[in-house]
């Protein structure tokens, strides 16, 4: 839910918004799928329409991460770059020293 609230209840890719469209439903996706290694952290998940979702050809689409909402305060997420991979390394390791 924090990830729809963020997305103000509304696709990033279209804007519809169950408010406005009774049938509408939403789906937090991730950017980078879960199967490549994408985390299930905010950085990494948006919120689309079923239509949009559903609509993805590739589903890992790059460009997805410029249609997150600016935060001034938070850092931008590397969408794939060798910076990307890094930090998913120092988190994996992070996890099993723990």
């Amino acid at each position: 839910m924090q990830i729809v609230q963020r997305d103000l209840y509304r696709c990033r890719i279209c804007g519809r918004r169950p408010a406005d469209y009774v049938d509408l439903e939403l789906h937090v996706h991730h950017i980078r799928p879960f199967a490549r290694d994408g985390l299930t952290i905010e950085e990494n998940l948006i919120t689309l329409c079923h239509t949009c979702h559903a609509g993805l050809d590739p589903h890992f689409r790059p460009q997805l991460f410029d249609l997150r909402p600016e935060e001034p305060d938070r850092p931008r997420f590397p969408a794939s770059s060798s910076d990307y991979l890094k930090r998913v390394g120092l988190y994996q390791k992070a996890i099993l020293r723990e």
